[in-house]
């Protein structure tokens, strides 16, 4: 053979075995340096690196959990706009398994919560599987809210920790300073429910949701809780009205 058919001869060998090495998948080191692939295993067979599922999503979009159909022990905290909703909530705990404590903190407001072990002692007392607070109607008007209010917020959700929660917002009868808007920036949407968009009947006050308008509330936040919240649990339409206490601790207001 002449030398230049023994040149292109070696030539397409050689160019054989590296695309046959390119397109093996598998790795040759030589006196302990790999060698080098060409991309010709991407051009033909298209990029083969697997994709994990925690790869695809950032933890502001982790996907949604299923509904968890286990028993819950829920404890719904907060003010007083929690008296009516409490009795509806009963039902749906007693329809769905659920076990629930209620505590009432009259005139109470994110400042209270958020500057006293109140919140963790009935965290301790209670064990809950799910937090269901309801807070901030008392503070519709503070001025500056964000400023004055955002650090206590932020220790209400410290106390609460890893346990699952919803922060129920408002029913506002008027528009807010800034309340709805800091919980919301401090919570995210798949833990906070903004009731200032329903429409309530409401005690001689102005302010207290009728138990009528009370129930109708607890039954859009259930709804939300299991479709779009961050942590799903059963919350079934009641069948029929139950009976017996929402098992009730009442704290009467804070005398600094």
């Amino acid at each position: 053979m002449k030398p230049l058919g023994k040149f292109i001869a070696i030539l397409a060998i050689t160019t054989a075995a590296l695309a046959a090495y390119s397109l093996s998948g598998h790795n040759i080191n030589v006196a302990g340096a790999e060698i080098k692939r060409s991309d010709m295993r991407t051009f033909i067979c298209g990029d083969t690196t697997p994709v994990y599922a925690t790869q695809m999503y950032t933890s502001e979009y982790t996907p949604m959990s299923g509904i968890d159909s286990s028993a819950q022990t829920i404890l719904l905290i907060g003010d007083s706009m929690l008296e009516q909703f409490r009795w509806r909530l009963r039902d749906y705990c007693a329809e769905n398994g659920h076990q629930m404590q209620s505590v009432i903190w009259y005139s109470s407001q994110s400042e209270w919560y958020g500057t006293t072990d109140t919140l963790s002692h009935f965290i301790k007392k209670f064990k809950p599987t799910y937090v269901i607070l309801i807070l901030g109607a008392n503070e519709l008007f503070v001025r500056d809210i964000i400023e004055k209010r955002t650090p206590y917020v932020k220790h209400i959700i410290e106390q609460i920790d890893t346990i699952p929660f919803v922060w129920v917002g408002p029913p506002n009868w008027k528009e807010d300073t800034g309340i709805n808007e800091m919980i919301l920036a401090n919570v995210g949407s798949r833990q906070y429910y903004p009731s200032k968009n329903l429409k309530y009947k409401r005690y001689a006050d102005g302010a207290h949701p009728k138990p009528e308008s009370a129930a109708m509330w607890c039954d859009s936040v259930a709804k939300y809780i299991m479709d779009k919240s961050r942590h799903p649990i059963l919350l079934n339409p009641p069948t029929k009205k139950y009976t017996g206490s929402p098992n009730s601790t009442i704290l009467q207001p804070w005398k600094k």
